[in-house]
């Protein structure tokens, strides 16, 4: 046996050398052959692939070598079989074979050839289909009488067979259904046995969710909408939306359906929203109120407007208008706020005016929507500030330390000299008409006012008495001088400074605050949101007065105090440099610099006169290193004229801020809520309690029994601050309550509480009033997006030439037979080696047998 074995095995070892030797790499190389659809388009996508190995490989010589080899192979095998004794004919015959067939297959490993195929595999794409679900869809119009939705059906189930074959090539199609403004794209799926009874057809809104959804979908084949293309949402442009499918290159092809001469003669003014900007609003403030008013079969027509606000009976303002197209004319009025805080309905009508009333216009559907309602909110916090001064550095840094404060309405005007005052500088002096809470005189004296504004020092007067109206007067070259003891009640003197040859200060004078001063206006420490620490004012105040640098007054004038006057003496001066004399707080201890107190009726009049004429020195405190000086410039100032507006104890407050005045019942309401601190800021950290409440009709505030009704919310809580949601039930007047503990600027805490009010309008369709179907429309959609605007009944052609169209090509990608790549070969590899171990073991047998060995 083991003579016997041995020859096997080297035979078995000669041939795996031999095949080894002639063993390749990978194929590569192309050449056509024939397709499908004809044997010259198949020839591109056919080849032939080989690719022998080292020395086969050779150019020009590797190839005819193995030939040359092969052909000695045989020649040697045939040789060494013919001259065997035990050789007979057939057994050579078919040892032959045997012995060829084992090297046939150790020539093809060695060359390795192949048949490639290039192939463009299926690649899984979307085609979306969206239905206009909306209630002109129902309008029956299409042939044979059927509804525009029923022909809609009919055309989608012609196309089942082509939409299934899309599916059985890779194509998921997705079907929708929308009209709704809040169409969710999860679940607004097309189901035929649905009625169209959506109340708008918001196509804005479908191509904004839908492109959010697939917008990640690199293989988006086309988008399909059909509809009668009566669009009317009141959201996001509908055309707007639909190019960011165009800029992703899939088109939008728009099917229409419906006749564009449907519509019937149905004439109506419809008051569609109404909201006014700003919203909130100061007190004595302008603001803004917008009417959108649709006019169905209307157009052209003149109409007034009449704004009514809840704090009179009399009309704000009236104006007529004309409504120049059907949908969404805005009519722009600007109306005074209240001249106090709280919460306000504000009432637009529209129509034509007989007898001093506003009428609906002949012809009309239904008056009931020719007014439409909201609520707005005015604050106290508005201050408006009339500033006169000479141009001047004080009077430049003085306007930038009011103007950085959002709630101050600041007017300027500029009186140089006896230059005539300008229409608009006469204008802002009629204090009549400009509703101001403070007035600033600056380096003015009396008589160049009186010539520049003739009655203006008279009724500035009787405003302070009657009115409230806070007062101040400045120092300066022509401050303090000349006006009446009624309206300033102390005497201004000369200037007192000391000035070298070329004019420089050589003293300069601090500004001492005294212990009441502290509390007041000359509260300049902390940060927004925070409580100073105790004396961090009166350190800013020493760190200036005990300075070496400029930055200390350069002069002031010389206050005279009436005997026995009950006046505040908040701030005094000096030429002493000792900082024990200077430190901030207790009594005035040297000349009078800022003083002050309450006047007329209840107290309620206050007025100021300051010394100083060059405040912006304080500016240059901690510069260039900090802002310390700019900080404690622009809050002295700030609290002088909250002190004056006698805002100055009313800082902290509790709030509530609906995003909507006026919203239909399906949409979401956002409240924004909180606490404001003593310095205007947000106190995140406050506990807050919000309830929201239907409003009972007829009722202008909510009552102890409405507040316990009202469900409490949950307070949320993102970057821009706290908020509540909330979505309306059902049509009508709401109103959210906010409480909290309150700070205020003394330290106290209290309880505080805030109402807004909202209106909640029904969601009343529009829908039927303009039911022609809009070719214009849909050609606008499809042509923005390279797509193509067709009728329902191509719809079926459509999808037929879709689906002849070669899908995105990814490129084509070619597939051997066999694939020689033992990663890829599925098992071929080792047949093929099984295959040549059987030859050769058959071969080995059969000698073994005919005693050949």
């Amino acid at each position: 046996m083991k003579s016997g074995v041995g020859p096997f095995v080297r035979s078995l070892f000669i041939s795996f050398i031999l095949s080894k030797l002639l063993l390749c790499p990978l194929p590569s190389a192309l050449c056509l052959l024939s397709s499908r659809r004809g044997i010259m388009d198949r020839m591109k996508d056919y080849f032939f692939s080989s690719r022998p190995g080292f020395p086969w490989s050779l150019d020009a010589v590797g190839l005819p070598a193995l030939a040359v080899v092969a052909a000695l192979l045989v020649a040697f095998t045939i040789w060494t079989y013919l001259g065997h004794p035990q050789a007979t004919r057939r057994r050579v015959f078919v040892v032959m074979v045997l012995r060829l067939a084992a090297l046939v297959v150790a020539l093809i490993t060695a060359v390795r050839p192949s048949v490639g195929v290039n192939e463009n595999p299926k690649q899984p794409s979307v085609v979306l289909i969206g239905v206009d679900a909306s209630e002109s869809m129902t309008v029956k119009d299409e042939a044979g009488g059927l509804s525009r939705i029923d022909a809609v059906h009919k055309a989608l189930a012609k196309c089942k067979p082509v939409l299934d074959e899309l599916a059985a090539d890779g194509v998921t199609v997705v079907v929708y259904k929308f009209g709704a403004p809040d169409f969710n794209e999860a679940i607004g799926r097309y189901d035929p046995s649905a009625a169209a009874d959506v109340k708008r057809s918001d196509y804005g809104v479908y191509f904004n969710r839908t492109y959010e959804r697939w917008q990640g979908e690199s293989r988006l084949r086309a988008h399909l909408v059909i509809g009668d293309g009566a669009e009317n949402g009141e959201g996001v442009s509908a055309l707007t939306e639909v190019v960011r499918f165009g800029r992703r290159g899939t088109p939008v092809h728009t099917f229409l359906v419906g006749d564009d001469r449907s519509g019937s003669d149905t004439k109506d003014i419809s008051v569609a929203a109404v909201e006014c900007n700003p919203s909130p609003a100061f007190i004595k403030n302008k603001v803004l109120v917008t009417a959108r008013v649709h006019a169905y079969n209307f157009e052209g027509a003149r109409v007034t407007a009449r704004v009514t606000v809840s704090d009179s009976d009399k009309p704000r303002v009236t104006e007529d208008f004309t409504l120049d197209r059907q949908k969404n004319n805005e009519l722009k009025m600007t109306v005074s706020t209240p001249e106090k805080p709280g919460e306000y309905k504000v009432r637009v009508e529209v129509g034509i005016e007989k007898n001093g009333k506003i009428e609906p216009l002949p012809g009309e559907l239904s008056p009931l929507n020719n007014s439409s309602e909201t609520y707005l909110t005015v604050l106290k916090e508005g201050v408006r500030v009339l500033v006169i001064d000479q141009l001047r550095w004080e009077n430049t840094l003085l306007l930038d330390a009011l103007r950085s404060e959002k709630r101050f309405d600041v007017v300027r005007v500029v009186r140089q000299l006896d230059n005539t005052p300008t229409a608009e500088e006469r204008e802002a002096l009629k204090l009549d008409d400009q509703a101001y809470d403070v007035v600033i005189i600056g380096n003015v004296n009396a008589d160049h006012l009186d010539r520049a504004a003739p009655g203006f020092l008279t009724k500035l007067t009787d405003l302070a008495k009657t009115k409230g109206v806070g007062v101040m007067f400045l120092g300066g070259e022509y401050g303090l001088q000349g006006y009446s003891e009624e309206l300033l009640p102390v005497g201004g003197g000369p200037v007192i400074d000391k000035l070298d040859t070329k004019g420089n200060p050589e003293l300069t004078y601090p500004a001492v605050p005294t212990t009441l001063g502290l509390e007041k206006m000359f509260r300049v420490a902390g940060k927004p949101g925070e409580v100073p620490k105790p004396g961090a004012s009166e350190e800013l105040w020493d760190r200036i007065n005990n300075s070496r640098g400029r930055i200390r007054l350069n002069g002031y004038n010389r206050l005279t105090l009436p005997k026995g006057g009950r006046l505040g003496v908040y701030a005094w001066t000096s030429a002493s440099t000792d900082p024990q004399l200077t430190a901030a707080g207790g009594d005035s201890k040297g000349d009078p610099l800022l003083v002050g107190s309450q006047r007329a009726d209840g107290n309620k009049g206050r007025w100021l006169a300051f010394a100083a004429f060059d405040t912006y020195l304080w500016r240059g405190l901690g510069q260039p290193k900090t802002e310390d000086g700019v900080l404690m410039h622009e809050r002295f100032w700030r609290q002088c004229v909250l002190w004056l507006a006698h805002q100055d104890e009313d800082e902290g407050q509790v709030y509530a801020r609906p995003k909507y005045r006026q919203l239909k019942v399906t949409q979401e309401q956002t409240v924004r809520v909180g606490i404001k601190t003593p310095d205007g800021t947000d106190d995140p950290t406050a506990p807050i309690v919000v309830r929201v409440g239907a409003l009972p009709p007829g009722r202008l505030e909510p009552t102890p029994d409405d507040l316990a009704k009202a469900a409490p919310q949950i307070v949320l809580t993102d970057k821009e601050g706290r908020k509540v949601l909330f979505r309306p039930p059902a049509a009508g007047e709401y109103f959210v309550t906010v409480t909290g503990p309150v700070k205020r600027a003394d330290g106290r805490t209290e309880e505080g509480r805030a109402t807004a009010k909202f209106v909640a309008v029904p969601d009343v369709s529009d829908e039927m009033l303009q039911v022609n179907a809009n070719p214009e429309f849909m050609q606008k959609v499809a042509s923005s997006t390279n797509g193509k605007a067709l009728r329902l009944d191509d719809l079926h052609g459509f999808l037929t030439e879709l689906k002849a169209e070669a899908p995105p090509d990814s490129g084509k990608k070619p597939k051997y037979y066999p694939d020689w790549n033992r990663n890829r070969s599925r098992g071929f590899l080792p047949l093929w080696f099984v295959i040549f171990t059987l030859l050769l073991g058959a071969e080995w047998a059969l000698r073994r047998l005919w005693g050949m060995v």
